[in-house]
């Protein structure tokens, strides 16, 4: 059932999102206490132009204003820039496990592709950060470099599709080890495993209480009892479909890709009862567009971007 109304869902970020309002709150607990770059007024033009980029985009950007929430996909050009603002006002210590993640997620924009990302850092991001950063905190700019270098060789073999899990310079979080292997050919949903790691951590604040079960299905391929969606149906079933026309996911067939959400997924009606999910319903979610959610209930667009219809290519629709 698709809802008329905005649904602000409670703000929930990973400590590595890229979210807008949180950075521009950063940077004025950071900076405006001091002599620096950051403005008042700086900020009140950059929060502006943020509220027009989402008004354009057909966002409710008082709601998001309100929440002081909306993470960037970075297929947005204000990402750059954001992305930079995170580097300055970001715990240090995290800048490199923040590095790894964004990459992973990194959907392209105008100024690189998305095998690109290192790029993006390095001849774009870097620059903003190295003209903003106080004298006393160079070490931004050296945990940056120090990140470039290190995985320079393993983002140039990942983009020419030459690069296994195992033979993985560095990877971006502890769950990912040099022993990890593809996923084997029996499973119906396949993905890269750093993406299963970060899709996992991403969908876990719509499955509160069953983190554990949602890690075991995506990346161990192990399940018990169904998991229990707490948005709609169609908001579920339109992010897998998204998934699978941005490549993220590789899965035969519509009829397969059902056929699995059926599966393991469920959701609660208005008497806040699970119920299970009826194969129909899901193919028309997969099949139709008139069947997929607003854009507003749409989620984890920052990572796979929403595709016009008669753009998708014919063989992922």
């Amino acid at each position: 059932m698709i809802e008329s109304a905005y649904n602000f869902p409670n703000v929930e970020r990973h400590v590595y999102d890229v979210d807008a309002f949180e950075i521009l709150d950063r940077l004025r607990d950071k900076y405006l206490k001091e002599e620096g770059f950051v403005t008042e007024q700086m900020l009140l033009l950059e929060e502006e132009d943020l509220l027009q980029l989402l008004d354009a985009e057909g966002y409710n950007s008082k709601e998001h204003q309100k929440y002081r929430n909306f993470i960037l996909p970075s297929n947005f050009n204000h990402y750059n820039n954001f992305l930079a603002y995170k580097l300055l006002t970001i715990d240090l210590y995290k800048i490199e496990p923040l590095l790894s993640y964004q990459s992973v997620l990194f959907l392209g924009n105008y100024y690189a592709v998305k095998e690109n990302f290192m790029g993006l850092l390095e001849y774009l991001v870097y620059d903003f950060v190295q003209k903003r950063v106080h004298p006393n905190e160079q070490v931004r700019l050296e945990k940056i470099v120090n990140w470039l270098e290190r995985n320079r060789q393993f983002l140039h073999s990942k983009a020419y599709n030459q690069f296994d899990v195992e033979d993985a310079v560095e990877v971006p979080f502890e769950s990912v080890t040099k022993n990890d292997t593809p996923p084997p050919p029996n499973r119906t949903i396949i993905m890269d495993p750093l993406f299963a790691i970060i899709l996992c951590e991403k969908l876990n604040c719509f499955f509160e209480g069953q983190e554990t079960q949602l890690y075991n299905l995506l990346i161990k391929d192990e399940s018990q009892d169904r998991l229990v969606f707490n948005r709609n149906l169609n908001t579920l079933v339109e992010l897998f479909k998204r998934l699978r026309y941005n490549s993220k996911i590789s899965v035969a067939s519509f009829e397969e890709l059902a056929q699995w959400i059926e599966k393991h997924f469920a959701i609660r009606n208005k008497q806040k009862e699970v119920i299970h999910l009826k194969i129909d319903t899901i193919s028309q979610v997969l099949r139709k567009t008139k069947a997929e959610p607003t854009k507003a209930q749409r989620i984890l667009l920052e990572v796979a971007e929403y595709v016009a219809p008669n753009l998708r290519k014919k063989t992922n629709i």
